[in-house]
């Protein structure tokens, strides 16, 4: 369930040098991601992330589940939807 009825979850591959995140993140229903993201968390210095699966980039085993993470946006080197 979205946090804000105006809101979608969006499920997203993180990567930083150190590791692959894969969780959801929340953005307007009617944007596009890339446009969610510029315009919404441009001054944040955080990106917010719920049910996120850790895992070191050179590994397949994930080595921690958390409901919510808070990642520094200037550690991520590649931000995906899963879908869009």
């Amino acid at each position: 369930m979205a946090i804000n009825p105006n809101t979608k979850k969006t499920e997203v591959t993180i990567l930083t040098e150190a590791f692959v995140i894969k969780g959801f993140v929340y953005v307007p229903a009617n944007m596009r991601f890339s446009d969610a993201l510029n315009k919404f968390l441009k001054d944040t210095q955080f990106l917010p992330v719920v049910d996120a699966e850790i895992r070191p980039i050179n590994s397949k085993e994930v080595i921690e589940k958390r409901d919510f993470i808070l990642i520094k946006k200037e550690m991520i080197v590649v931000i995906s939807p899963v879908s869009e």
